[in-house]
């Protein structure tokens, strides 16, 4: 979750570009329906010839409405630092179908001499509406020796409700809408899994990550998705992060292709509904909602992340000591997650230094039913860094299962809170030895119901 200083661009230019993207897909030109198999242009699916000639040739002749077809192999990709940064490239289209038979595979054998990556598997770039990526299985052929450049699938639009973008920003030449990811699997990349910045109407459905270096599904600045039955397993960061940065204006930085508003607005990650997600391993935490609006999540597992929670919830305000600042969430209503073997369950973070208001302090947050298994910090951890207290949690139905506490821990903890809800709390089996009691300092006001 990299970025850098973004470059300012007024509220109007930024999310008010004149004509809809509507309009846009009701312009763009007619389709012709055509079916571009790359072994038609010469590539073997051998895993050992250099394929990326012949899918270059069949990704160039992609027009509106057109399909991307992969027949059974594997489809080994060795060019180096390839034009539009990726193996498959896919820039201005509508109506586009990216689609791998079952027994199809990209390996990615381009790494550079040092270990780092060089280009993405497949990427879309705006304007673009209504791209299908079905049964997408993207494999680099060694595991990269430091996290660097190269995602699995990369989605950059922008965010707005027009047709058209700053001239200055180069991430895309228009928004982009109506993706679905199915069936797709990303593995060993140098970067993310799957990463989405500034798209809207997303469905993301049955997706695995295994061992990307960054987060195995991330979005920034997106809207209105669907993420539903996807695993990320020993993830280099956050297994799925939603994060909008923060800024004093809003702006972007086109280097990282990242976005920073404002304040919380229908593109901070909004109106997402997130199910049946299981996370395994990782050096980070299971899920991570960051500037986040109006988010459901259900059915979540996290088993045996590194450091991290099973789920982090966080904000940090321009003085506080992170270099990513981000606002606290709202409208998050989480029920149903399991944590074990682990650093800690539940982790509500408000970073507020130096902040005039309590954007960064104020969440709105409903967790329930929560479980938490050999865990060996905090259970459920609500907390601000600052004197402004973290308020708008309520967390209830928490059900803790630990045979230890490393000493000076706690199960559940609240440190300099205020109108903290917990309710229906437990703990089983009994502790072998007594524990610490819940941290409540003086500067909290906290409630409890049973």
């Amino acid at each position: 979750m990299t970025t850098s200083s973004a470059r300012p661009v007024s509220r109007r230019t930024f999310l008010a570009m004149i004509p809809a993207v509507a309009a846009l897909a009701a312009c763009s030109s007619s389709s012709s329906g055509s079916t571009h198999n790359v072994r038609d242009f010469g590539a073997v699916g051998d895993g050992r010839q250099d394929d990326s000639g012949p899918i270059g040739r069949a990704v160039a002749q992609m027009r509106d409405g057109d399909t991307l077809l992969f027949p059974a192999g594997t489809y080994r990709y060795a060019q180096r630092d390839p034009d539009g940064g990726a193996a498959i490239s896919l820039t201005g289209l509508d109506r586009v179908t990216v689609d791998f038979d079952a027994r199809a595979e990209l390996v990615m054998d381009n790494l550079a001499d040092d270990g780092s990556g060089t280009g993405h598997g497949l990427v879309v770039r705006g304007p673009a509406a209504q791209v299908s990526l079905r049964g997408v299985r993207i494999r680099w052929a060694t595991q990269p020796s430091q996290r660097s450049f190269g995602d699995g699938i990369r989605v950059v639009g922008y965010p707005s409700d027009g047709s058209s973008v700053p001239a200055d920003w180069t991430g895309s030449k228009g928004p982009v809408s109506g993706v679905t990811v199915a069936d797709c699997a990303i593995r060993s990349s140098p970067q993310a899994g799957v990463i989405m910045m500034g798209v809207s109407d997303v469905t993301v459905t049955n997706v695995r990550a295994t061992d990307t270096m960054a987060d195995g599904i991330h979005f920034n600045a997106c809207r209105r998705g669907q993420v539903r039955n996807c695993t990320a397993n020993n993830t280099g960061d956050d297994g799925l992060a939603l994060v909008t940065y923060h800024s004093e204006s809003d702006g972007f930085d086109s280097d990282a292709e990242t976005f920073s508003l404002s304040a919380l607005t229908d593109w901070s990650d909004a109106d997402f509904t997130i199910a049946d997600i299981t996370v395994s391993g990782g050096a980070a935490n299971g899920i991570r909602l960051a500037g986040a609006n109006r988010v459901t999540v259900s059915g979540v597992t996290v088993s045996g992340v590194r450091t991290g929670a099973g789920v982090i919830l966080d904000s940090a305000a321009p003085d506080s000591d992170t270099e990513w600042k981000y606002l606290a969430s709202q409208g998050v209503r989480l029920t149903g997650l399991t944590v074990e073997d682990g650093e800690a369950g539940v982790h509500v973070l408000a970073r507020p230094q130096g902040a005039a208001d309590d954007t960064f302090s104020r969440f709105d947050l409903e967790l329930s039913e929560i479980t938490v298994r050999r865990c060996e910090r905090w259970s459920a951890l609500v907390e601000s860094t600052a004197a402004r207290p973290a308020t708008g949690v309520a967390l209830r139905g928490l059900t803790v299962a630990a045979d230890d506490i490393a000493d000076g821990i706690g199960i559940v903890g609240l440190q300099t809170t205020r109108s903290v809800t917990f309710g229906r709390s437990r703990s089983r089996p009994p502790p072998p030895r007594s524990r610490s009691p819940p941290t409540v300092p003086t500067t909290s006001e906290s409630t409890a119901s049973r």
